[in-house]
């Protein structure tokens, strides 16, 4: 196949968008009514199953599609720069802003979601932890089975996931060229809607050691968690593969209909199997098939829309691309700042929501605008300083030599 040399502007506003939905899926987990048993107790007095439901749907999909994408463009840049021109950029992009994280953002994050916690458990209002709560509030955690001795690396996970991911780079590699004699096979089974079927066959089994089926715990933490890391490897290294063979990226934009009705069927299917889930192998069965066919008919859908809808070039999707990293950064502390403060407030959930999402965002994309994307933060995180304006001024295009493919991590 020829060197690809296009830029994938569908992809690019895709991949921003998932790491956008996190102000979302993180907003939503302080209002859970039903919140699963392995989740820090982080939710407010004011909830409502409507957040069970948003919480859980976007978790089925957003990060498999992003180490599908990850996997993607791994694949395109190892193409253009070489295996070790690929390992010395994701250094500077991905492990580099893990470190600054860890040291930056982190700490806010753990303070505003201690006091959030302690604050539920003893009614305290103060930026500053009591010693003696803290260290009541650990001992009840660890008898809920709460490992409070691992260290985290919370919202940056995936940031650390991503760093053991691009060893398996030589492999995929390796895997790409033996996939070329038989690409005409490849081709008619990526054009065939079985093929969904095929990847779900794969996920299923990496499914099998979660309980219920969905992948809840055990990925956060500094320690690497083996069943995670071959759950979410796989679909960075099918991402990988789909590289060599992207025709197959017009057949998803042309499923998009087929793709959607079949994830919103699959969805409430998936939680009714997943909650039926007792233990026994035909039930376990049940869950992990139909977990694993709703993530991938979900990641078919989304490729298939962002390329259908969203794949030309346009100030919003350079501006999503271009801004993402860094609302996905900061937007943890800003999150978890926001739930805490709201929290002695009786007010409903839909309401409280909606404030943290709306002051994350503004104050994310604000301080981007104006403190980062002209400054050495954008060199750090992208390569590159940008001059951007507001997408809805619907400004020029920046000239070719302003643009940035791979910006975001991935």
């Amino acid at each position: 196949m020829p060197l690809d040399e296009r830029r994938y502007y569908g992809l690019d506003a895709l991949r921003g968008g998932m790491m956008m939905l996190g102000i979302v899926l993180h907003a939503a987990a302080f209002y859970l009514a039903a919140p699963p048993p392995t989740l820090a107790p982080i939710n407010d007095r004011n909830t409502s199953y409507a957040f069970d439901l948003v919480f859980a749907f976007i978790h089925s999909f957003r990060m498999p599609t992003f180490f599908v994408l990850a996997g993607f463009f791994a694949a395109l840049l190892v193409e253009k720069r070489g295996v070790w021109g690929t390992y010395r950029n994701r250094a500077a992009r991905i492990l580099a802003p893990l470190a600054a994280g860890t040291v930056v953002i982190l700490p806010p994050c753990i303070l505003f979601m201690l006091d959030l916690m302690l604050d539920l458990r003893f009614g305290t209002h103060s930026l500053l932890p009591d010693r003696s709560h803290l260290d009541q509030l650990g001992r009840e955690l660890r008898a809920q089975g709460v490992p409070t001795d691992q260290a985290s690396f919370l919202h940056l996970w995936f940031l650390y996931y991503l760093c053991w991911f691009y060893l398996l780079i030589p492999l995929c590699r390796f895997l790409a060229r033996q996939s070329v004699p038989a690409g005409d096979a490849i081709g008619t089974l990526l054009s065939s809607r079985a093929s969904l079927g095929v990847f779900a066959v794969w996920t299923a089994a990496t499914l099998w050691p979660f309980r219920a089926g969905q992948v809840i715990d055990g990925f956060i933490y500094v320690t690497p968690h083996p069943p995670s890391l071959a759950y979410y490897g796989s679909f960075f290294v099918l991402g990988y593969l789909l590289h060599s063979h992207r025709g197959f990226l017009a057949s998803l934009a042309r499923w998009v209909p087929w793709t959607a009705a079949l994830g919103a069927v699959l969805f409430p299917l998936s939680l009714l199997a997943s909650r039926l889930d007792d233990g026994s192998s035909f039930a376990h069965l049940e869950a992990v098939s139909v977990n694993a066919l709703c993530t991938w008919a979900l990641i078919y859908c989304f490729i298939g829309a962002a390329q259908r809808f969203f794949d030309r070039e346009s100030p919003w999707t350079l501006y999503m691309s271009q801004s993402s990293y860094w609302v996905f950064l900061v937007h943890m502390p800003l999150v978890c700042l926001a739930g805490w403060w709201l929290l002695p407030f009786d007010l409903p959930a839909e309401i409280k929501f909606a404030a943290i999402v709306a002051f994350t965002t503004v104050v994310a994309f604000v301080t981007y605008h104006y403190l980062v994307q002209r400054t050495w933060v954008s060199a750090f995180l992208n390569g590159k300083r940008f001059d951007l304006d507001w997408p809805w001024r619907n400004s020029p295009a920046l000239p070719r030599s302003q643009r940035s493919h791979a910006t975001p991590p991935g």
